[in-house]
């Protein structure tokens, strides 16, 4: 039974919500996930439907759902046109509440609110913030509609997908084109984008992939965007900013790479080398709505890959955008996922080569930048404090590419970022006075910014580059497949143990 707590008891919600059994919830639900993912890589679709209404109507989602959206999701600060951020215990015991009673068929939701966030290219991207209530529906629906999905995608999808990352992306793009015992099949790369992706998904199409949701999927695309007072009713796409948003997106794209024969008829992958007729040496890569295809050459591309990718797009209500799609040999190289990928030849050997490209290195140098001139009269314990974080999940983005030469260099470059800073702050001093007062011995290393008695600034060339050491997901391999967590039980292991954690730094 849900207790009932009253409005203004804060104390007493704060300890209800705290005595909530979460790892219970989290299990509880996750056996139902499970159960929907094998329901639906057996094909047994009426047992798939049943057990999304379980799910759907679980004390456990339901509460897991509010959590997620007020508590862990990143825009938890972020207000819908509700006006509404659920974050005291009061308001996320309300939340539950009211959703519990909730008749499905009664469920109205609200427009979201736009707003324009700017691009790193310069561009701008229109964000639709749902209120509140919505976010959680679409978290609930969302663990009814992910496991069906995950026994359904195809295996070099990454982006937006439990358990896999862009490392995983960049690995299997690198391995498509090395050069093994002297050759290769891949040679020429599309370096491919889609257009206003999330704005221009066809809703009928959309939801014809999702019967069972079908009716509150359509009440969320058909809500409407409130921009500067004014209400506009989409008659395509799906907002960005909503909890399921990359979910829809995914599944508006699936069936992209099984264009170029991925599989048998008896539904076992098959490998490029092992495809027929135009598709033989043809593989393709996608993370949300950027995907790379390497092929043998120009000529097939041109003839036989865009011309499918194009007319699967037009079909889904996209199509390529032509200023950010091309056609690349690979000793040109390309970017991806902020990662520069070519191929060179280093004493007699070609290799596939990936580092961080240029635009991820002045993106971060812009970023520190920033801190620092907003922060020009801070104490030097809170510049440690707020570049750590930024510094540190660089190097965990990059460590396992071969990033040891841009980490020197970015790790000069910040130094001498903090060098500056230090002067401007004491114009009439010394240099030896300036070191003494900001800079220490640490890590066996002279000129480590920071306090003596506290943290210090993050090195990035002490991290250990790897780019050999990071291993792939394997092909089809979901978490929500129950035969495998054993497997990635040691995957979050390992991923755990390489991962840099702030010891001095």
């Amino acid at each position: 039974m849900t207790t009932v707590i009253e409005p203004n008891d804060e104390r007493a919600a704060i300890e209800a919500w705290g005595d909530i059994d979460w790892t219970t919830h989290e299990q509880n639900v996750n056996r139902v996930q499970e159960r929907i993912f094998r329901a639906s890589r057996d094909k047994k679709w009426a047992k798939l439907k049943n057990l999304q209404k379980l799910i759907t109507r679980s004390r456990s989602a339901k509460l897991l759902a509010v959590r997620r959206v007020t508590q862990i999701n990143s825009g938890k600060h972020t207000a819908g046109i509700d006006g509404e951020i659920y974050l005291t215990g009061t308001k996320r015991l309300k939340i539950f509440q009211e959703i519990s009673l909730l008749d499905p068929r009664d469920y109205r939701c609200q427009p979201v609110r736009r707003i324009i966030i700017p691009k790193p290219d310069g561009g701008e991207r229109p964000l639709g913030i749902p209120a509140v209530k919505d976010r959680v529906m679409q978290a609930i629906v969302k663990m009814a509609l992910e496991p069906e999905w995950e026994a359904r995608f195809e295996p070099n999808s990454y982006g937006f997908r439990s358990g896999r990352r862009c490392q995983d992306a960049i690995r299997q793009i690198r391995s498509n084109i090395n050069i093994v015992n002297g050759k290769t099949t891949s040679e020429w790369i599309l370096d491919a984008d889609i257009s206003r992706c999330f704005d221009m998904i066809d809703h009928d199409m959309l939801l014809d992939k999702i019967p069972v949701f079908r009716q509150t999927v359509r009440r969320w695309l058909k809500a409407g965007a409130v921009e500067l007072g004014n209400l506009i009713i989409p008659t395509r796409g799906t907002p960005q900013g909503g909890v399921i948003s990359p979910l829809l997106a995914n599944i508006a794209l699936d069936g992209m790479e099984r264009l170029f024969d991925l599989e048998s008829r008896t539904g076992k992958y098959k490998p490029p080398s092992e495809r027929s007729g135009c598709n033989r040496g043809v593989s393709l890569v996608r993370y949300a709505d950027d995907f790379v295809v390497t092929a043998p050459s120009r000529d097939i591309i041109a003839t036989h890959v865009i011309p499918a990718i194009e007319t699967f797009l037009g079909g889904r209500g996209m199509n390529l955008n032509k200023a950010k799609t091309r056609v690349v040999h690979r000793e040109e190289g390309f970017d991806f996922l902020g990662f520069s990928i070519r191929q060179i030849n280093r004493k007699g050997n070609t290799i596939c080569l990936v580092t961080p490209s240029k635009n991820s290195i002045k993106r971060l140098l812009g970023k520190v930048k920033d801190v620092l001139d907003s922060n020009k009269q801070a104490k030097a314990s809170v510049i440690v404090e707020l570049l750590n974080p930024i510094l540190r999940g660089w190097a965990n983005y990059f460590r396992h590419c071969n990033a040891k030469k841009a980490f020197a260099y970015m790790d000069y470059r910040v130094w001498q970022m903090m060098w500056h800073w230090c002067r401007r702050r004491h114009p009439m001093k010394g240099k030896r006075w300036v070191k003494n007062r900001y800079f220490i011995h640490a890590l066996n290393r002279d000129w480590v910014f920071g306090e003596k008695d506290g943290r210090t600034l993050f090195i990035l060339a002490k991290v250990r580059v790897d780019s050999s050491n990071y291993v792939k997901v394997r092909g089809y391999n979901s978490p929500f497949d129950p035969a495998l967590r054993e497997y990635w039980s040691k995957r979050e292991s390992k991923a755990r143990i390489q991962r840099v954690e702030p010891h001095l730094l």
